[in-house]
């Protein structure tokens, strides 16, 4: 059982234990929320699990998913970085393994009921390990509400946090945080200002701007101001920089997989830094033609995440291609964090495809005269040709019209 120590997945680990009498072996992942998560093992126990193990993955949550997603370029909606559809592959992944090395038939999880993460685990399990049974206490039990829950932890004195007024949902890795207020039901109302975990406020971020330089190779991030750094340490040093300065906050209604439209609060400060230079940087060195064909892929390949398809054969065909586009992906961007803002500033690339004596317009070493009046004169051919038809066209439909009408009239 995916166990991350909230109400509902204690309620759903004793429940399985002592309603179903089922032997559980739990599984608590370091994705990067932050906080000390070794007394999960023992609440675990104390809840009466056969056997409880708490691993970290933070390595492979950015290697194998989020830094592939980067590659991508893949955004949902334009604001969603997919940061916790990720976690949720990757907790699938695990518990997929350790169901086989253990030789267990069932898996479970506490994911809600009515959200993408139940959709996106099931389906991920399954295009795993198709034999493997999910059972989710949420979908079966008769807990309809809060205080419903609160009520069968205290009958049986489990050991649960009472969650405090207001309930804030917070869902948190590496690749950012998302918040959900459970009062916030107007979409109208501002979120409360204390609601945010990772990143400032711009009335409190400082009042200099910082100017960072990220290096990649083949479209990895690989370096901060020319210092090259393992990806678990660049990654927090910008979640930690970035949040400082107010970047990466966002406030938007989204539609989920069926449609319904959610409003969403993100904190996203490190995938919005390393998004906005790596796209700056497949600029300066992707051709006209590939730029057209990247984009609307990545929006298609952000879809299959989002939609739970992460181990579909599409999204695996796609990284394929997406592979191949950052072979030339190396490079420097400078970035400047201020007030919420990240701005480029500048690029580099030894693939660079700029060239400034191209790009001059008073350069006559490329482009002399002659040939400007050649090109332009080809280029403008079929607008030239298509205008004259449709001029043609319109005179001869004018003097149908008079004949027409005249005809009429003499009818009349």
């Amino acid at each position: 059982m995916a166990f991350n120590g909230d109400l509902e997945a204690r309620l759903a680990l004793h429940w399985l234990v002592h309603e179903r009498g089922l032997e559980v072996i739990t599984l608590s992942i370091n994705l990067g929320q932050e906080t000390y998560l070794e007394p999960l093992g023992e609440v675990a126990l104390d809840l009466g699990a056969t056997a409880a193990q708490v691993i970290d993955r933070r390595k492979a949550f950015l290697s194998d998913f989020c830094f592939p997603v980067l590659q991508a370029g893949a955004v949902y909606q334009q604001s969603c970085f997919l940061g916790s559809a990720l976690a949720r592959y990757l907790i699938a992944q695990e518990l997929v393994r350790v169901a086989q090395e253990e030789r267990c038939a069932t898996v479970a999880h506490a994911a809600a009921s009515k959200g993408n993460d139940q959709v996106r685990m099931e389906t991920a399990i399954a295009a795993q390990d198709p034999k493997l049974r999910v059972l989710a206490p949420v979908r079966e039990w008769n807990l309809k509400n809060l205080a419903d829950k609160l009520n069968y932890a205290r009958k049986r004195s489990l050991p649960i946090e009472e969650p405090k007024e207001g309930p804030l949902i917070i869902d948190r890795n590496l690749w950012g945080v998302s918040l959900f207020l459970n009062d916030l039901a107007d979409a109208w109302q501002d979120p409360p200002a204390g609601a945010f975990v990772l990143t400032k406020p711009v009335e409190q971020a400082p009042p200099e701007p910082a100017i960072i330089t990220l290096g990649f190779e083949a479209g990895l991030p690989v370096s901060l101001n020319g210092e090259r750094l393992e990806p678990l340490v660049l990654v927090r040093m910008l979640n930690q920089l970035g949040g400082m300065h107010g970047i990466g906050r966002c406030d938007v209604v989204e539609d989920r997989m069926f449609g319904i439209k959610s409003r969403e609060i993100y904190e996203t400060p490190t995938p919005t830094i390393l998004w906005t230079a790596h796209r700056d940087l497949e600029s300066l060195v992707h051709s006209k033609e590939m730029v057209q064909v990247r984009e609307p892929l990545s929006r298609r390949y952000a879809e299959l995440v989002y939609m739970g398809l992460w181990f579909h054969d599409a999204r695996r065909a796609l990284q394929k291609f997406m592979d191949e586009t950052q072979r030339l992906v190396t490079g420097e961007v400078r970035l400047k964090l201020f007030k919420g803002g990240c701005t480029v500033l500048g690029r580099r690339s030894p693939h660079s495809l700029y060239d400034s004596r191209l790009a001059n317009q008073t350069n006559l070493e490329f482009f002399d005269n002659q040939w400007a009046q050649g090109f332009t004169s080809l280029w403008s051919l079929q607008s030239r040709l298509a205008a004259r038809q449709q001029q043609e066209s319109g005179v001869r439909s004018r003097e149908s019209g008079i004949s027409d009408q005249g005809t009429v009239d003499a009818d009349r």
